[in-house]
């Protein structure tokens, strides 16, 4: 398993290592729309964590009525 692994790392090295000309366009919206998915992405994680958080101390309180 580790030397697939390896391997599959090795070439991966590889082709980053060789570089070739790039032949694209990205538009101004293409920005506008990467910035868009970091910046819901970060909120959406705080949402989850908070949501953890939450149930944690929710768990770690005592119930006095028990």
């Amino acid at each position: 398993m580790f030397a697939v692994f390896k391997q599959l790392l090795s070439v991966v090295m590889l082709l980053i290592c060789l570089e070739r000309e790039a032949k694209a366009y990205a538009d101004p919206g293409s920005g506008a729309l990467v910035w868009q998915v970091l910046v819901a992405g970060f909120f959406g994680t705080m949402f989850y964590i908070r949501r953890i958080f939450g149930w944690l101390r929710s768990k770690g309180q005592r119930n006095p009525e028990s």
